[in-house]
């Protein structure tokens, strides 16, 4: 694996009124600073992300208000349009229908709709409890570990990089 980095940020959890299953305060911030992007400029989709504070908040559920109601299975937008994604999908088929109401998840879909909208070159952040593999069509750049209060469950984010057709 070359060129990968490995870091570990310490973040403390959202506020107690925030959305379960909501990233933990500044992870959005720091995240767009990691990759150097300019948040006033950078088209960034968050593919399961009714509450993120960044972008385009794709969500199924309408209460939650996302600008685009929708699956993140078969997203609605064209290829290769989005300089981030940022996927935090619910972390099991169990917590999709207890905490969300939701349907189960389909990994290989959801996942393939993310490196699809992602412009080449682009970066892709799977968020998740698990340490994520790498997507077909991207290099791994970088896995960081969050660390949250104590108690809780750390969280990986697998950073991805989209490369040309034929190069991954």
């Amino acid at each position: 694996m070359r060129n990968v980095s490995y870091h570990v940020w310490v973040l403390p959890r959202p506020r107690q009124d925030r959305y379960v299953g909501g990233f933990p305060r500044y992870f959005e911030k720091k995240l767009i600073r990691f990759l150097n992007l300019d948040p006033s400029r950078a088209r960034i989709l968050h593919q399961f992300g009714g509450m993120g504070e960044y972008g385009i908040r794709l969500d199924l559920k309408k209460d939650l208000r996302p600008q685009v109601v929708g699956d993140a299975h078969h997203l609605p937008f064209a290829d290769n349009v989005f300089d981030l994604v940022i996927s935090d999908p619910p972390y099991s088929d169990e917590l999709a229908e207890k905490l969300y109401d939701t349907p189960p998840l389909r990994f290989r879909e959801w996942s393939s709709e993310a490196v699809r909208v992602c412009k080449i070159y682009g970066i892709i952040c799977l968020y998740h409890v698990l340490v994520m593999p790498r997507l077909k069509g991207t290099r791994l750049v970088s896995r960081v570990v969050i660390l949250g209060r104590t108690y809780s469950r750390p969280r990986v984010a697998t950073i991805l990089q989209k490369l040309p057709e034929g190069w991954g």
